[in-house]
């Protein structure tokens, strides 16, 4: 080697990080294992384990949306005869009767109604429950307490608050001088009712997912923007409430699958009047089913539920995904 080539390679600049193992080893003519053949990294992996939870799901819930969709195209001449084969004919006997027409307007005032009014209680109250200190921590437990009773129970217990004679609704509205007001009379005031009855009952649930969501919001965001002057209400419109989006959605969800589903509270407390004033889809279908023995009919009305409960899904998703900082 000459003198200048043993200069030139004195001054060449060294790289200062050390060989990757992986070059190493190409050097060496060495092949590691692959990552994926390691315990726990294998591709299938993940897909393993939540094959249970996928079976049971599709058991307890595809299985009968499936057979539903599919019995709601066959009939019967006489209970409990041979099924023949009608098409569409029971969703266009549906949506050309009046009575089922009226059972989804109800429904959308009923839903409607339970998710404007629970959806504002659950998030007030979630955000009361946040900023609860020490012996007060103790109402985030009870307030699961109105959801374990059923809904036969509540609709029992508001029909005795609103009772016209004896009811503390009724006595409390008296010494205002309001008097006579007809809870379950007049059409309007028993739609109010039973849609404070069904919000009695689904509000815990809704509460305790917005206040999870609360729980995870870095309080460093929250003392940065009092640092700036922010009031309350600025820092729960601009802060909590854009970061608790998805907690907000799954709230949402819930309502709107659990009043449109709901069966027990009404059909307790109203039995659908008067008037038809509460007669929803639930109840309908109830009829339909038990009182008129006409099941066929009765799964096109579960697949007609069925699908407004994913359209409203679809919708909330949407909408969340819209006011969800993350994608913004």
């Amino acid at each position: 080697m000459t003198d200048t080539a043993q200069e030139e390679r004195a001054v060449a600049p060294t790289d200062p990080r050390p060989p990757r193992k992986g070059t190493l080893r190409r050097a060496r003519g060495q092949s590691g294992p692959d990552q994926n053949s390691l315990i726990g990294h294998h591709k299938l992996t993940p897909y393993l384990l939540a094959l249970p939870a996928v079976l049971m799901v599709l058991v307890l819930l595809a299985f009968p949306a499936m057979y539903a969709s599919w019995g709601s195209l066959f009939d019967t001449e006489t209970i409990g005869g041979e099924p023949h084969f009608v098409g569409l004919q029971h969703y266009i006997d549906l949506f050309t009767d009046p009575d089922f027409l009226w059972s989804i307007n109800r429904t959308a005032v009923f839903v409607g109604g339970c998710l404007v009014i629970g959806m504002s209680l659950a998030t007030v109250f979630a955000f009361a429950l946040n900023k609860a200190l020490g012996g007060l921590r103790f109402l985030r437990g009870i307030t699961i307490l109105p959801y374990v009773v059923s809904g036969v129970a509540a609709a029992v217990m508001f029909r005795l608050l609103f009772n016209e004679d004896f009811g503390w609704v009724s006595r409390l509205l008296a010494l205002f001088g309001v008097e006579n007001v007809g809870w379950f009379i007049n059409p309007t005031w028993a739609m109010f009712v039973v849609v404070v009855a069904q919000v009695w009952t689904d509000l815990p649930l809704a509460v305790l997912l917005i206040l999870g969501g609360l729980q995870t919001v870095d309080p460093t965001l929250l003392d940065a923007a009092d640092v700036d002057g922010a009031s309350g209400w600025t820092r729960a419109w601009k802060i909590s409430l854009p970061l608790v989006t998805p907690q907000l959605v799954l709230a949402t969800i819930w309502f709107s699958y659990s009043t449109l589903t709901a069966l027990g509270v009404v059909l307790a407390l109203t039995g659908g009047g008067p008037l038809g004033a509460t007669r929803t889809l639930p109840v309908i279908l109830y009829e339909t089913a038990f009182r008129n023995f006409d099941t066929y009919p009765a799964l096109a009305i579960v697949v007609v539920v069925l699908a407004l409960n994913a359209l409203l899904t679809l919708i909330y998703f949407m909408m969340g995904r819209r006011f969800d900082i993350g994608d913004s």
